[in-house]
């Protein structure tokens, strides 16, 4: 694929960027995978911080109206740090930055070998090994000829932070969530008995519900990743409950950031989910599961392969299968002598 040079920053009022547009069981992703100068040799957490300190207005053109919208989200495809990997990845929203995420690793490999930005294997299995803030994340994807079937991913490691974390939120009561990391950090709370449903319709009540119950969260529990110094942040509430796709282990819906709603499954979200469910001696080794996600519209599959530690932590190994599909792509022009072309966010 050609790319067009980089834009230099203060050399010119319009830059240019290009970009590909996927969805994984409806939740969106733009990947951005031209335009960014990044400095040379620089690591995955070098990188970030390059972007936010010049590039932050692109993730807010991008991921905000008229772009963008409300719940987009996004990834900075970069170059590799070091020969250990094939390419980087940077999610955003229009809020912040994530660590990880797992619908967005299934749609970017499948986009990058349908893309033919790395050499597609000829086995059929392209494995791909991504850097990102959380740490190191393989993706094979499958291919049967010019189709490209599906991605199958290695998660960072995940483990249980705490358990029954006492939160109460209005109409509902007394519920309790655990903390679990699965590439990010989660506030898990369980639904099943409760009259909470996990609808779009219902989607303005889960939003309400997940920022409340974060802020409580966050204001008792400190956080720290036992092996990433960077990483002191739970951004996501998942709630969950009962299945409505026959053959799911539950269905769960992700808020985050400012109130976004996670359209699929989640990546990082059902690695999380296994972990929780694994250590409460709900699920083990090499039992996969299915997980369905606010829409009702598809699962991904996740399993666990085993265990690691974490400096003192006990950690599982998961992995996770689904499949995206590629919507179309763009070439955006932004000036920024438009007094919008930073992005805009109506509430």
């Amino acid at each position: 694929m050609t790319m067009p040079a980089p834009a230099l920053i203060g050399m010119q009022t319009t830059d240019v960027f290009d970009v590909i547009y996927t969805h994984t069981e409806g939740e969106p992703l733009c990947i951005i995978h031209s335009g960014i100068p990044y400095p040379l040799q620089s690591t995955v957490l070098e990188k970030r911080q390059f972007l936010t300190q010049n590039y932050d207005w692109v993730r807010k053109a991008l991921m905000r109206e008229p772009r963008g919208h409300n719940d987009m989200f996004g990834v900075f495809l970069t170059p590799p740090s070091s020969p250990d990997y094939d390419a980087g990845l940077i999610y955003i929203d229009g809020e912040t930055y994530s660590h990880m995420c797992g619908h967005g690793t299934i749609a970017v490999a499948m986009a990058m070998v349908a893309h033919g930005m790395v050499p597609r294997h000829p086995s059929g299995v392209t494995t791909i090994r991504f850097e990102t803030t959380a740490g190191l994340v393989v993706a094979e994807v499958t291919s049967d000829g010019a189709k490209v079937l599906h991605t199958k991913f290695e998660n960072v490691p995940a483990y249980v932070e705490a358990q029954d974390i006492k939160i109460e939120l209005p109409k509902y009561g007394v519920l309790h969530a655990d903390i679990v990391w699965g590439g990010n950090y989660f506030g898990i709370i369980d639904l099943c008995k409760s009259d909470l449903r996990i609808s779009p319709d219902n989607g303005r009540e889960l939003i309400e519900m997940g920022l409340l119950a974060r802020q409580q969260i966050n204001a008792v529990y400190p956080i720290q990743h036992p092996t990433q110094a960077h990483i002191t942040d739970l951004n996501f509430i998942t709630f969950w409950h009962q299945p409505t796709i026959e053959g799911a282990m539950y269905k769960n819906v992700h808020v985050f950031s400012a109130g976004q709603l996670d359209r699929s499954p989640g990546g990082t979200g059902t690695s999380a989910m296994m972990a929780m469910f694994e250590a409460r001696g709900k699920m083990g080794m090499n039992q996969p599961i299915r997980s369905e996600g606010l829409l009702g519209s598809g699962t991904f599959e996740g399993c666990l392969l085993g265990e690691v530690d974490l400096n003192g932590k006990r950690a599982v190994r998961p992995t996770v299968k689904g499949t995206a599909s590629v919507l179309g792509t763009a070439r955006w022009e932004i000036n920024r002598d438009d007094p919008v072309a930073a992005g805009f966010i109506v509430r």
